[in-house]
Formats: structure tokens, C-alpha cells, sequence
């Protein structure tokens, strides 16, 4: 009797992943049964059929990055009071952010290393659903930073939103700048940055406004959650049209490239950066640290959810002798900005789909993807694959197209486990560094609000998803 129920329990707190890998192996399957029949390939109209499901998905995921960055990055600076903002919050966001960055530069390293994406196979593949526009993009060093200058300061708030900046060259005519379409990800950053910081330094008269983005956080968030379950039934679409036309076999080398050096990233991070951190800046033992955080480790593992683990990576960091207000404050603020192992993925994700296009990236636009992808994991909401929202955006910003993003979905759900057990003991971690540099905070004087009042305001797993992912 226990044992049924025990199986029920893990059959209900994994149902998503379970559901995810039913769609990956039924996709496979019938693409490759599809293509079997239809030589010397299908016809188009099939795929184009077969892929309608598939491209909804991608569709719900482009509809959702808008509202899901500009509402999260607002809410997360003007959650602050700018009394309180100053040594302690500081030192947390100089944190988060430090090792979110450096987090997506080790990604960058080992995927331009360990080149997932670079099989010949691939590129003749790749080159059917290539944008030929690639071929013919003569842009310099001096026009991408050019246009990443420009784009950060848009010339309507309203057009950032589907128009961004881009020097075109066309034939026997000087270059020429040109509104062209695509989301400009990086006003997008800028402006919703500007704002939180007003919004956080005027609270009081923008505090209408600031329950406006709350109130459209949780909306987002809300149907994030549901993309998010009709996800097996888009991912065994977009997978059975992929396999439909291509040969499974090739592509099995790249994608065990690609979780190799994901897994190898999240490792380097794990067992050599976060201990290193926090035994040079506390003189913690970082193996009886770690030890204090297994609960909420098998938590973040079980449920791939930061949002969900919060209780219990605070309660394992105080048991672990970080101060309670410490805690209180940096925990909550770290389940929404601290995302390394989301912003080490997406890098990853982008330059291995950029490899299977046989699209070279520029140094600059490298660069660009590594920041876009730190800011990018900083919006990621705390719930099971969220991060796949995010990286949408960060293909848009270098024009990296989605077709390749099916191969991505078929091994998402393993790699998401991963990188948030990695964030969440980044967390805990910076609870501990911010301890030891700011200390612990005074009680705050009546009246006064607390400064994660609004973080724990932010949108949280509600009973369906603690259901389906066993919070």
C-alpha cells in the first residue's frame, strides 16, 4: 500500500519530465517511420503540417519574452528601498551578477572549445533551413558595436518591442542604417532597468505602477506554466518534423557533444568556482557547507525549480550558520537574479545552434550573446524550463533563427535538473559571501518596508505546479 502510493507521488512530481521524454521518443519514432515511407524525402506540405503544432510552442514561448523580461527586471531592482539599497543589497547584486557573468563566459569557453555543433554532416543538414541572408552579411567589428550602442537607447518604446537597428549593406551602396524587423532585446534591458531604478528611487507615487507589473508578472507567469504543459505534445511535433527530414543518427553525435559540455560547464561551476568562492571569501569548509545543503539540493534536482526550493535553501543556510536576516533578505532575491546555470545553457545553446546553422559568430556578437544570455537568466522565471523562454530572446538578439531549437527541447528536460541545482546553491553560497562583507543587517525601524517585501510579493509556484513537480 505505502509502495503504490510512493509511485504515485513519483509519477505526479515528474509527470512534465515524463510526459516531455514520451513526447521526444513518439516524435523520433514517427519522423523516422515517416521518413522511411516518403523517399527521397517527404513533401513539404507534410512537414509543414506535421510542424504546426510544434511551431505554437515557439510561437507561446516568442509571445511570453516580452512581458516576462520587462515585468521581472522591474520588479526585481524597485523591490529595493534605496535606503537599504547600499552596502548589503550591493554586495548581493555585485554578487549574483558577478558570477552569473562568469558563469556564461565559462559556457562560451568550453562551447567554442569543444565546437558541439561543428560536424560537416550538420552543416550540409543545417544549410536547408538557413536564412541564405547569412551568406551575404557583410558587417564589421565597428558596425555590430555600432548597432548594440544604438539599440540600447531606442528611438520609440513602443517599436523596440518587434524593430531594432542594423547597418544593411546593400550592392554598390554605401551602408546603410535601417529599422529592421526583430526584437531589440537590448532596449528592452536598458529602458526596463531605467524604470526599475526610478520606480525604486519614487515608490511611494509609483506604487501603482509597480502593482501593475506584479499583477502582470503573475499573469505571465501563470501561462508560462501552461505553455509549459502543452510542451511534450509542441516538442513531439517539432521533433517528428526535424527527423522527418534527416537521418537521426546525425545528429547524435552533436547532441551528446552539446549535454557534455553543458554538464561539463555546470560542473566546473559546482565542484571548482562556488567552493573556491566560498572558501576564499569566508574560510568556509566548503564539503560541511555543501553537506548542510543536500535537502535543498535534492529538492532543486527533483523539481527543477528555484522558485520551489526557497524555503528549504533557507532553512538548510541558516542551519549551515548563515545569520537569519541575512538569509531572509539574499535568498529570495537570489531565486529571482541568480541564475548561473541558466545563463551558462543558454550561451552554450545559442553558439551550438549557431555551429549546426554554420552561422560564425562575430567576437562582438559573442560578447553580446554572453551578455544578453546573463540578463536573459536574471528574467528566467524559478519554474521548470522557464529558461527556454529566455533563450528564444537570446537567439533573437544575434538573429539566430529557431529551426534548430527542437534539437535543444529533446534534451531540455534532463540538462534543466542540472543548471538549477546549480543556481540554487549559488544562492546559498552568496548568502554566506554577502554575511561575511556586509554582515548582518540592523532591524529595519517601524514603518520602514522590508526590502524583499517585494520579491516574496513575485509570482511563486501556486498548487498546480507544486503538484506536477513535487514542491
Amino acid at each position: 500500500m505505502c509502495s503504490g502510493k510512493k509511485a504515485k507521488k513519483v509519477l505526479r512530481d515528474n509527470l512534465l519530465a515524463i510526459l516531455t521524454i514520451a513526447g521526444v521518443v513518439i516524435g523520433i519514432g514517427c519522423g523516422v517511420a515517416i521518413r522511411e515511407n516518403h523517399e527521397p524525402e517527404p513533401h513539404h506540405n507534410l512537414i509543414k503540417g506535421i510542424r504546426i503544432p510544434g511551431d505554437l510552442l515557439l510561437r507561446g514561448l516568442h509571445m511570453l519574452v516580452l512581458p516576462l523580461v520587462v515585468t521581472s527586471l522591474i520588479i526585481g531592482i524597485a523591490g529595493n528601498r534605496p535606503g537599504k539599497f547600499n552596502k548589503q543589497a550591493g554586495i548581493t547584486f555585485l554578487y549574483y551578477i558577478s558570477t552569473t557573468v562568469f558563469a556564461a563566459i565559462i559556457g562560451l569557453l568550453l562551447v567554442s572549445a569543444i565546437d558541439p555543433g561543428k560536424v560537416d554532416v550538420a552543416r550540409q543538414a543545417s544549410k536547408t533551413h538557413r536564412d541564405p541572408s547569412f551568406n551575404d552579411d557583410k558587417s564589421s567589428v565597428l558596425d555590430v558595436i555600432s548597432d548594440m550602442i544604438k539599440n540600447i537607447i531606442p528611438k520609440n518604446m513602443v517599436s523596440m518591442s518587434h524593430m531594432k537597428t542594423k547597418t544593411v549593406y546593400v550592392p554598390g551602396e554605401m551602408p546603410e542604417e535601417l529599422a529592421v524587423e526583430g526584437m531589440n532585446m537590448l532596449g528592452i534591458i536598458a529602458v526596463s532597468i531605467a524604470i526599475g531604478v526610478i520606480v525604486m528611487a519614487h515608490k511611494e507615487q509609483c506604487q501603482p505602477f509597480l502593482d501593475f507589473c506584479l499583477a502582470v508578472n503573475t499573469i505571465v507567469n501563470k501561462l508560462t506554466k501552461l505553455i509549459l504543459w502543452y510542451s511534450p505534445i509542441g516538442i513531439m511535433f517539432l521533433v517528428m518534423a526535424e527527423y522527418s527530414l534527416s537521418d537521426p543518427g546525425q545528429y547524435a553525435p552533436q547532441i551528446g557533444k552539446y549535454i557534455a559540455t553543458v554538464l561539463a560547464g555546470l560542473a566546473a561551476h559546482f565542484f571548482v568556482v562556488l567552493p573556491l568562492i566560498l572558501l576564499i571569501c569566508t574560510g568556509r569548509n566548503p564539503l560541511t557547507y555543501y553537506r548542510c545543503l543536500l535537502p535543498a539540493m535534492a529538492t532543486a534536482f527533483g523539481t527543477a525549480s528555484s522558485t520551489v526550493t526557497i524555503p528549504l535553501t533557507m532553512k538548510c543556510t541558516k542551519k549551515a550558520g548563515v545569520s537569519a536576516d541575512v538569509v531572509d533578505f539574499v535568498a529570495p532575491v537570489g531565486a529571482t537574479v541568480n541564475m548561473d546555470g541558466t545563463a551558462l545553457y543558454e550561451a552554450v545553446a545559442c553558439l551550438f545552434i549557431a555551429q549546426l546553422s554554420d552561422r560564425q559568430l562575430t567576437n562582438p556578437e559573442i560578447v553580446v550573446t554572453g551578455l544578453t544570455a546573463t540578463v536573459a537568466a536574471i528574467g528566467a522565471a524559478g519554474i521548470p524550463s522557464a529558461g527556454l523562454v529566455t533563450l528564444v530572446m537570446v537567439l533573437n538578439t544575434v538573429d539566430l533563427g529557431t529551426e534548430h531549437i527542437a534539437l535543444i527541447l529533446t534534451v531540455d528536460w534532463f540538462i534543466d535538473r542540472f543548471r538549477t541545482l546549480t543556481n540554487v546553491v549559488g544562492d546559498a553560497v552568496g548568502c554566506a559571501v554577502i554575511e561575511r562583507f556586509a554582515g548582518s543587517s540592523k532591524p529595519l525601524a517601524n514603518g520602514d518596508a522590508d526590502p524583499a517585501e517585494y520579491h516574496e510579493l513575485k509570482p511563486k509556484n501556486d498548487d498546480d505546479v507544486e503538484n506536477a513537480v513535487g514542491a
